[in-house]
């Protein structure tokens, strides 16, 4: 029988390499962050410049051209509050501590919505969405898919870092026992004899900054689902397929 010791220091050796695993892509967010904050700054101070000299010109003579420079302020101010609430939307807030309905497409639309902060995803990876309209409802906590999604995507925006060509493609699809899910990229791959090593902890390929927890930080977040992930690498794309039965007995709350 395991020592309950030893599985507490377990989950708690988790907790710490998942916080820091999410604080890390936090910070690769900040300056995408602050470069699209930044920008609707800019445009709505000077919106508000030109609306007080509008006022300060004419009074009350102009309203519909007021009225627009209103309104393009505005806009700026739901932009910002668009870009502050994906980030909590995307996982990035506490934890739901009961089971959820969960749609995995919009799990993704959001996950991906949170990598267009991220500078060196939206201006150099071409991202194409295969998602199936006819994908059910999962029973889980959104936040282990959002976080294990996240962990796909950035493994496979690192390993296009120096790769000419830089495509991700993301499929969903889903039969009576399963839906499926793959990530495809046009990255650097693995060597044969280290893919035994895929989903090892602090296993990583590439240099410096890496800290190869993402591959493993998924397997152990997926696997109370009863997922199964899998990678395979043909004609110079890497494959991450995952596939999670319909009906994962996942408890009910979390402890």
């Amino acid at each position: 029988m395991v020592d309950p010791r030893l599985l507490e220091n377990i989950d708690k050796l988790f907790s710490y390499l998942r916080n820091r695993s999410r604080s890390s892509r936090i910070g690769s967010f900040i300056s995408g962050i602050a470069h699209n904050l930044n920008g609707s700054i800019q445009i709505l101070s000077m919106q508000i410049e030109m609306l007080q000299g509008m006022i300060s010109a004419n009074g009350a003579k102009d309203l519909p051209a007021i009225q627009h420079k209103i309104d393009q302020c505005l806009s700026q101010v739901e932009r910002m509050k668009s870009i502050l609430e994906g980030l909590t939307s995307g996982g990035y807030s506490d934890e739901t501590l009961t089971l959820q309905k969960i749609h995995l497409n919009e799990v993704l639309e959001k996950t991906l919505g949170l990598f267009y902060h991220h500078l060196f995803f939206k201006h150099h990876i071409n991202v194409k969405k295969n998602f199936s309209r006819h994908i059910p409802l999962l029973q889980g906590f959104e936040i282990d898919f959002s976080e294990s999604f996240a962990n796909l995507i950035e493994n496979a925006v690192e390993a296009m870092e120096a790769t000419r060509e830089k495509h991700l493609t993301i499929t969903t699809r889903a039969n009576n026992d399963y839906i499926q899910v793959v990530f495809t990229d046009t990255g650097c791959g693995v060597p044969l004899e280290l893919r035994p090593h895929l989903f090892q902890p602090f296993f990583t390929t590439k240099d410096g900054g890496h800290y190869g927890l993402g591959l493993f930080m998924t397997h152990r977040l997926l696997t109370p689902y009863g997922a199964t992930i899998e990678a395979h690498f043909k004609n110079g794309e890497t494959f991450f397929s995952v596939k999670i039965p319909l009906n994962p007995q996942v408890n009910s709350k979390r402890s």
